[in-house]
């Protein structure tokens, strides 16, 4: 072995401290292992001097793990009184200064900065992950509110936390120089592009505000959000540009050093103190170091060094996802792509070799972080990074030049930002594309064994390639990398399955479909003759159009939009360009008309025939929609299936949430029903009330799978099982589809659809 591991075991210690709090006993105990060990060092030695004991790396990962152990328990963080689900009038305010929202509403990383308990305001700094669907100034800094919380359990912050009253602003931010550097170079973007706009300042400094939700979805699935996220490219290319200016000037060695080291504290102050860029300013910083004591690039060693001192300074590091992503992608870099382009340099040109080997090598030892967050493999994350890969210097350096000079030089920056600006848009098409093929986002084996999978699938594949070109036996060589061959294989297999491609046909009997479309609702009412009922369109990109043509739906009498909100709305771009023949365009009484043309808008009391299915429409209340939330502005349908042996209904309650629902069952009584759409995706505030009035059943639940919001409610599933209704879920079962039989409502599945 040429490779010094020993940098390894000591990161491995602190991560493994920072990630678990260690029992006392155990810290004890460990504390008697590493004075044996030490104590192995005073023996009389039989090797040679300069060789290192069997037992050193031991001795690292223990000194790390207890270094972080005691100062974790020099910390005193400060938690809400119960870890269990809780309401709490609280003072908060977001880490970003001027947050801005998307479709009305506020979400990012915040931190209660008080609360109140005992009549009293505590105060307590807790980060929580926010959501505020009210309107505030865009630099509000503290404001109260109160919050609904449930317990996170992933990221640094603690609490998912949801505002359920109009928050009051107690201070507005102070925008600091980098907040209005920031600023004035968006405002100079106005004339690019709509994704280029977007992506340049995440791909510079790390801010997808600007991003919609249907551009971040499709960056997610072909695998290249990541390019909007600040890393230690960024930084790279940076000190590059500011090395190669300080030696044009003739600057000396050591006050180059220090200067470079200076510009990229500079960079880190104006982007903030994300994890991966404090992870790799401070490797590069230290690698700067390294060179001037001439120990060279040992790069393992940097990044080892570099993780452990920042879980040193802050523990809560270790359970950051943006972390792990950071320190493992560096070192799949570092240990894997030296292996992975001698392999593949034998069939690809040199620079492509070394291109492909570093994808592979950040995406194989990301593979459990990413699995552990989405539940999904990208199919095409490889073949688009590898298209996107070279225009990636070009957009970093000119666009930093086009960040200086933006204030200055504002006409000069403004012609410039063509250069960075036009490859960037073309990586927005790029993902745009690849989030439409076949199969981009593939499901993985869910919950734990699926994250296990992954972990031992990445550590195998790590070692194979490691030992198959450390090692200086051929022998072991050709088996390790055989190994190697036979494990991408079976990974192949496990993600690519022959059915990829090809779907059994769908029965056309089906009579009530709700297609898995992620985190929001799109259901079809089937007519006949390849004709069927929309009821809300899901998400962007979230594959209502794929649903439709599943199907066998090729025309829409009529679209229901009940509400405008992103998770019901968002799919209607892609299906007007769809080809599918649309009739009707119809939305509730609180819907902005203008953002549909050609939308007409049906009040409470309107009803319609269709062959043998009817429907009327319960609400929303035409004066009070005009003030109420959107969620509350809902339409509510009532459709009757008339059939020989007598009506079968089926009750869609869009998000209406618990009080509106209640107005709107004491106008309108409601018998019981066999088939119920949960409110709001079967979240708490949908209330219970409608699925013991209409007892169905099968209850509808149209949710994505590990969604942030806890969807469905225990207290919903709950109230299904006390009614007797069988539940079906879209993040359980996919696509559900129900049939009207005389022995009752007879269920099928088509599975999770191919994103």
């Amino acid at each position: 072995m040429n490779t010094d591991f020993r940098g390894l075991w000591l990161l491995a210690g602190a991560w493994m401290a920072a990630s678990f709090t260690m029992p006392p006993a155990l810290l004890v105990a460990l504390i008697v292992v590493l004075g044996l060990l030490l104590a192995l060092l005073l023996r009389r030695r039989h090797d040679g001097a300069h060789s290192t004991p069997w037992f050193t790396g031991p001795i690292v990962l223990l000194l790390g793990l207890l270094a972080v152990s005691f100062l974790g328990t020099t910390h005193s963080p400060c938690t809400l009184p119960s870890g269990s689900e809780q309401q709490r009038r609280a003072i908060l305010s977001f880490e970003d200064s001027s947050p801005k929202p998307v479709e009305g509403v506020f979400k990012g990383s915040a931190s209660i900065q008080r609360y109140w308990r005992d009549d009293a305001w505590v105060q307590c700094e807790v980060p929580v992950y926010l959501t505020v669907e009210y309107p505030m100034p865009v630099q509000t800094g503290e404001f109260e509110t109160i919050v609904n919380l449930q317990p996170a359990d992933a990221g640094t912050f603690a609490w998912w936390a949801r505002a359920t009253s109009e928050p009051k602003v107690i201070s507005l931010a102070k925008l600091t120089a980098a907040d209005y550097l920031k600023q004035r170079f968006t405002h100079s973007l106005q004339d690019l592009p709509s994704n280029a706009r977007a992506l340049l300042p995440g791909m510079l400094y790390g801010d997808r505000s600007g991003q919609d939700e249907e551009l971040s979805t499709a960056m997610k699935t072909s695998g290249l959000s990541h390019l909007t996220a600040v890393s230690g490219s960024n930084i790279a290319l940076l000190a590059a540009i500011v090395l190669s200016l300080l030696r044009v000037f003739s600057i000396a060695r050591i006050p180059s050093a220090v200067l470079m080291i200076g510009a990229v504290a500079l960079f880190t102050w104006f982007v903030g103190p994300d994890p991966s860029v404090l992870r790799a300013s401070l490797m590069g910083s230290i690698a700067v170091l390294s060179l001037l004591a001439g120990r060279g690039q040992v790069s393992l060693g940097i990044l080892s060094l570099s993780a452990t001192i920042l879980l040193l300074v802050d523990p809560g590091l270790g359970v950051e996802p943006a972390f792990a992503l950071s320190v493992l992608a560096t070192l799949g870099i570092i240990m894997l792509s030296p292996a992975l382009t001698e392999i593949f340099i034998q069939f690809l040109p040199s620079w492509l070799a070394e291109l492909t080997a570093i994808c592979c090598a950040a995406q194989f030892t990301c593979l459990p972080v990413i699995i552990a967050l989405n539940s999904n493999f990208s199919l095409y994350s490889l073949p688009t990074n590898l298209v996107v890969g070279p225009l990636l210097p070009l957009i970093t350096a000119v666009g930093m030049v086009c960040l200086l000079l933006c204030t200055p030089l504002p006409s000069v920056a403004h012609i410039l930002l063509w250069v960075p600006g036009l490859p960037a848009e073309l990586i927005g098409r790029t993902a745009h594309f690849s989030a439409q093929l076949p199969g981009a986002a593939r499901p993985w084996p869910t919950g734990l064994p699926g994250i296990i999978l992954a972990i031992f699938l990445a550590t195998v594949l790590c070692i194979l390639l490691i030992t198959g070109r450390e090692t200086e036996q051929v022998r072991i060589r050709h088996v390790s990398l055989g190994l190697a061959g036979a494990l991408l294989v079976f990974v192949a297999a496990l993600v690519l399955p022959a059915t990829l491609f090809y779907r059994v046909p769908v029965d056309s009997d089906w009579n009530i479909a709700m297609c898995d479309v992620g985190q929001g609702d799109a259901l079809v009412i089937n007519l006949g003759n390849h004709q069927g009922w929309l009821i809300d369109a899901g998400p962007p990109d979230s594959g209502v159009v794929q649903c439709l043509r599943r199907l066998n739906i090729n025309e829409l009498p009529t679209v229901f939009i009940t509400h405008s909100h992103a998770d019901h709305f968002g799919g209607v771009v892609q299906l007007e360009s769809s080809g599918i023949k649309i009739g009707r365009r119809v939305v509730s009484a609180g819907f902005d008309i203008n953002k549909w043309p050609g939308a007409e808008v049906i009040a409470s009391g309107f009803s319609q025939t269709y062959g043998s299915i009817s429907y009327q429409v319960l609400g929303p209340d035409s004066r009070a929609a005009k003030t109420a939330e959107p969620n509350d502005t809902s339409l509510v349908m009532r459709f009757h299936f008339h059939r020989a042996t007598g009506n079968i209904d089926f009750f869609a309650a869009g998000d209406m949430e618990t009080e509106a629902m209640h107005q709107l069952l004491q106008k309108f009584p409601q018998g019981p029903a066999a088939v119920l759409k949960a409110s709001h995706h079967g979240a708490r505030n949908g209330g219970t009330e409608i699925i013991e009035d209409i007892s169905p059943e099968v209850l509808l639940i149209s949710d994505g799978k590990d969604n942030s919001y806890g969807h469905p409610h225990p207290e919903t599933l709950k109230a299904a099982q006390e009614v007797g209704a069988k539940v079906f879920r879209t993040d359980q079962s996919g696509t559900v589809l129900l049939t009207f039989a005389e022995q009752g409502v007879l269920s099928s599945s088509l599975g999770s659809p191919v994103r």
